[in-house]
């Protein structure tokens, strides 16, 4: 399967990037190529053979992500994220009940809705993308029959409390996740593990299990649920420093829901001394502005796994970055979409970034030691 993701990769590299005109332009037009989308979507007589159980809401939500990631793709040029991507969605959708046939459906659409509602030469470049998926459309399939591998390091003597926690989630056993957890977690250190050795890579399981059509979004949707009380339980039973560092924020990116990956750092961050505020999700910019001008905070960290929020990201942390408040507040940004694409870091406008939490407590520490006279 190596061939295929190299074959891809290739030909991904080799479109021809888009300009920021063109880019701006379908992002303006964004609204009106989805709703074309859609209807000519929904007008198909045969629609329920392409997307088998599932329901015409679904169809709707895909085209609005998929918009969304098609603007972030053109203002980045990122097409190395755009043939991954094309990969992890034929296998995604295609376990939960979507024909591969589907996908050629929805390209041609999204093809005549740019077609429609662009001129020729925008046009020309924004069908790059739907017409790049039309032409791999057989790599893609044989792509998606690979499974996907967890990027993880981990140690080989926490591999029975991790497959326990894993079972006891899958399960949807609260009892048992946070009996293991009382009985790992001893101490700070402990902690620290049991989150990097156990939760994260159940975790990343869980969303495998649920990218293959193995397990049920209710089960996934559980499975989160069960480790954020897990983690909410655990964490005030540990001797916390008191705080000897600034202040710092962290929050999610603009649509982004994925919220372990950054409670495990604002947890981590804590326990090195830093005074923690965590945000969550979907925090309106008015808002977020107002409480970061008045707390005036060293440190922004801003999670991203989904794609579809790079552009939405840069325009939140360069909202941040023009406070004349907030000058000085470093900015940092991490999730599992920068460790798969680590130089997209650099688009948000963000002052540094962290594969994981280990580096952000280092990061943050370099930062406020810098800091000191």
């Amino acid at each position: 399967m190596v061939y295929y993701l190299k074959l891809l990769q290739r030909s991904a590299a080799s479109l021809a990037p888009v300009s920021p005109e063109v880019a701006r332009k379908f992002r303006s037009k964004l609204t009106l190529l989805r709703q074309q989308v859609n209807r000519e979507l929904s007008d198909n007589p045969d629609l329920e053979r392409f997307i088998g159980y599932n329901s015409l809401e679904s169809v709707y939500e895909r085209s609005r992500y998929f918009a969304a990631f098609l603007a972030n793709v053109f203002s980045y040029n990122a097409f190395d994220l755009m043939a991954q991507n094309a990969a992890w969605s034929y296998q995604t959708y295609s376990a939960h009940g979507f024909a591969y046939d589907y996908f050629p459906l929805e390209d041609r659409a999204w093809m005549r809705a740019i077609d429609l509602h662009l001129e020729d030469r925008a046009s020309q470049a924004a069908q790059a993308i739907p017409r790049w998926r039309l032409h791999h459309h057989q790599d893609l399939i044989a792509l998606s029959w690979e499974s996907p591998k967890l990027a993880l390091h981990l140690d080989p003597s926490w591999d029975r409390e991790r497959e326990r926690f894993l079972q006891s989630l899958l399960a949807g056993d609260y009892q048992e996740s946070l009996h293991l957890a009382d009985w790992t977690v001893t101490d700070a250190l402990r902690l620290k593990d049991f989150y990097l050795q156990v939760i994260q890579p159940a975790m990343y399981q869980v969303g495998n299990l649920w990218q293959r059509g193995e397990i049920s979004v209710a089960q996934e949707h559980l499975a989160s649920i069960i480790t954020d009380r897990v983690m909410a339980t655990t964490y005030p039973r540990v001797d916390l420093r008191k705080p000897s560092k600034g202040k710092m924020v962290i929050m999610m990116a603009p649509d982004e829901f994925h919220e372990i990956g950054a409670r495990v750092v604002a947890d981590f961050l804590a326990l090195d001394g830093w005074d923690v505020n965590y945000l969550g999700v979907k925090i309106p910019l008015r808002d977020l502005l107002e409480f970061l001008t008045n707390s005036k905070p060293f440190l922004v960290t801003v999670s991203l796994a989904v794609p579809c929020s790079l552009f939405a990201t840069q325009e939140l942390i360069t909202a941040i970055k023009n406070r004349l408040e907030l000058t000085k507040t470093r900015i940092m940004v991490g999730g599992q979409l920068f460790q798969k694409f680590p130089a997209l870091w650099e688009v948000t406008g963000a002052d540094g970034w962290a594969p994981d939490a280990q580096v952000a407590v280092a990061l943050a520490r370099q930062w406020w030691e810098e800091k000191i006279p």
